[in-house]
């Protein structure tokens, strides 16, 4: 039976991490920022190392990596977003039309059907410029009232970014007040696992990237081959939520559909055959080459992680979830499951 001494310290340390839990659900947010900044560093530390090793110092390879990022992020986004937004109106505006093509379709399966005896009446809901409009302003709104207004969002990618930063460019002294707090028997282990946790994360933030990068790419060209309108508008959007699993590309062919239908079958064919190539190329190709086995999760983890993330704090979180996920049984792994093995 434990003495009261030992008793009484279980109890502490109890009290401690359940302070500590209230704590982080308290301040979701400020928990997010951390995350996403230690999800930037990770991406970075790489290209700090090897630059280190040339002789360049850690704090400019920080500033050309912002620099070039967020240089790139603004000519990008001074290019898309003109387009994006014309194609959209053209979108919003021509919904009327695709309404009445898709219930003439609906209408022409109904009559099919009812040689049958089906006599179900479909009808297909009004979208216009007025209903559109009010789905894009309660969106907005809750984008503003999830991320505290524009200021606080700005304020949180500073500190996000400030944060990154600091990790990357104060690495070693960091690390090593880090230590301090863990037994000197678990320190090199826990450097050894701490290393690992962030290569596996880095490479998932600059491997999904890439493989988002190319999925706005091929599908805005297939798309504008396939003369299917608004191909920027669909690619980008498929590439931008391509960070979000089983979201992207599923919200793009959605709409794809929609507007294909407007055209013809062949149409419609055209669409699937693209979006199902892309996504096979994608699995077999984009995502065992670029991220291979960094993740080393089952897709009903990434599942659960994704929900998780996005009932905690919304898109942010699930954006996040994914890469924690993965840190966290790189953790498990390294931990436990490897010394069992090896006993």
């Amino acid at each position: 039976m434990p003495d009261r001494g030992s008793l009484d310290a279980l109890i502490w340390k109890a009290l401690l991490i359940a302070g500590v839990l209230w704590l982080l659900y308290a301040n979701v947010s400020l928990v997010v920022d951390t995350l996403i900044a230690v999800m930037v560093a990770s991406a970075i530390l790489p290209l700090a190392d090897a630059a280190q090793k040339r002789r360049v110092p850690r704090v400019v390879t920080v500033l050309v990596v912002y620099i070039v990022g967020i240089g790139g992020l603004i000519l990008l986004v001074s290019l898309l977003v003109p387009v994006v937004v014309a194609e959209s109106q053209q979108l919003v505006q021509k919904a009327p039309a695709y309404r009445e093509v898709i219930a003439g379709w609906i209408e022409s399966a109904r009559r099919f059907a009812g040689r049958w005896g089906g006599q179900t009446r479909i009808t297909v809901p009004e979208v216009g410029l007025k209903e559109v409009g009010q789905v894009l302003q309660q969106l907005a709104e809750r984008s503003l009232s999830a991320t505290r207004g524009v200021f606080s969002g700005a304020i949180s990618a500073l500190l996000v970014l400030f944060v990154a930063a600091y990790i990357v460019v104060d690495r070693q002294r960091l690390s090593e007040g880090l230590l301090v707090f863990v037994p000197k028997r678990r320190r090199a282990e826990t450097a050894h696992v701490a290393s690992i946790v962030f290569e596996r994360m880095g490479g998932y933030v600059r491997g999904q990237l890439t493989v988002s990068a190319a999925i706005a790419l091929l599908l805005s060209t297939g798309l504008a081959v396939l003369s299917i309108d608004s191909p920027i508008l669909l690619g980008a959007t498929a590439g931008a939520l391509n960070f979000v699993p089983f979201l992207g590309s599923t919200v793009a062919l959605i709409l794809a559909l929609l507007v294909s239908l407007n055209k013809s079958l062949l149409a419609v064919a055209g669409v699937l055959l693209l979006f199902g190539g892309v996504s096979l190329l994608e699995g077999k190709v984009l995502v065992p080459y670029l991220l291979g086995r960094r993740l080393a999760l089952h897709p009903l983890a990434v599942l659960a992680a994704f929900v998780i993330g996005a009932q905690i704090a919304g898109l942010i979180g699930a954006v996040v979830a994914v890469p924690i996920t993965a840190g966290l049984n790189a953790i498990v792994r390294e931990v436990y499951v490897r010394p069992m093995e090896s006993a």
